[in-house]
């Protein structure tokens, strides 16, 4: 079958007019009807009523099929794409990055392939794992999208960022309750909710609100301020690389931390999936 005319067959199914679908595909009224033709005769049966326009039992049937076909086309077009690319490229957090190039080194070496690292949190990935922008992913964050596959790694504590200053700096470990009443800096809901409701959800567990003085989205701010005494923060185990004059990072007694994981568009799946599975899991037991 011929593409090109399946294409302008739903076109025409879209606009219920000749006139219309004709200025839409960029043709005249006639050529348009010349392809229709074509694909009638091609097909051996009658597709459209003209007058007054309506589509026929088997038009009805060639727009249900023939959409789900072309977009199986298109899957099929992105499979060959992607298995003629050099590069797989992973989405990862700018926060988790640091300790995740350890991972992504790994794979570039266990595949023998470039593996281009693209910034960008979780619902990022998701949407680019759809568009066929990315490969894989790695998420710090849970996935709800039942056409994205999550396969846990491992887990990223979080820790707490307090003023060098503060009565409980020079402890090894901070109970979060023990900061109960101490003023908190917060990652805003509007600008990563997921993000969000992960510390909200530390709070509940240790039995308290915090009481929220500023909202701030990049960690560097939250840095300064909480030197100059803000409040305190509450951030992942990776900027543990980092110095941060003014500041200390502790552990919390409590259990606190958020599941990294792979994740990846379950259909079509990515190039070399089993391979990149057996080499995350074999650095990461």
């Amino acid at each position: 079958m011929n593409l090109r005319r399946l294409r302008l067959f739903l076109l025409l199914a879209e606009e219920k007019n000749f006139r219309k679908a004709a200025e839409r595909a960029y043709l005249s009224q006639p050529a348009l009807s010349q392809q229709i033709q074509a694909l009638e005769r091609e097909l051996g049966v009658k597709l459209v009523e003209r007058r007054p326009f309506r589509l026929t039992p088997a038009g009805e049937a060639l727009k249900d099929q023939g959409e789900r076909l072309l977009k199986e086309v298109e899957a099929l077009k992105e499979r060959v794409r992607r298995a003629g690319r050099r590069e797989l490229r992973f989405g990862v957090p700018e926060n988790l990055l640091p300790d995740l190039m350890p991972l992504l080194d790994h794979l570039r070496r266990g595949l023998g392939q470039p593996v281009e690292v693209l910034e960008m949190h979780t619902p990022e990935q998701v949407r680019a794992l759809r568009e066929g922008r990315l490969d894989y992913g790695l998420a710090g964050l849970k996935v709800e999208d039942p056409g994205i596959g999550e396969e846990p790694l491992f887990k990223v504590p979080i820790v707490a960022l307090l003023p060098e200053g503060h009565p409980l700096a020079g402890e090894e470990r901070v109970a979060l309750s023990d900061l109960r009443e101490e003023p908190f800096l917060l990652v805003p809901k509007e600008i990563l909710p997921p993000l969000y409701e992960a510390f909200m959800e530390v709070f509940r567990k240790a039995g308290f609100v915090p009481k929220v003085v500023r909202e701030v989205a990049r960690f560097p701010q939250a840095v300064s301020l909480v030197a100059a005494g803000v409040g305190v923060y509450l951030t992942l185990a990776p900027y543990r690389v980092f110095p941060h004059p003014g500041t200390v990072l502790r552990p919390l007694k409590e259990e606190a931390a958020l599941q990294v994981s792979l994740i990846y568009c379950k259909h079509p799946q990515p190039p070399r999936l089993e391979e990149v599975r057996a080499l995350l899991s074999a650095l990461v037991l």
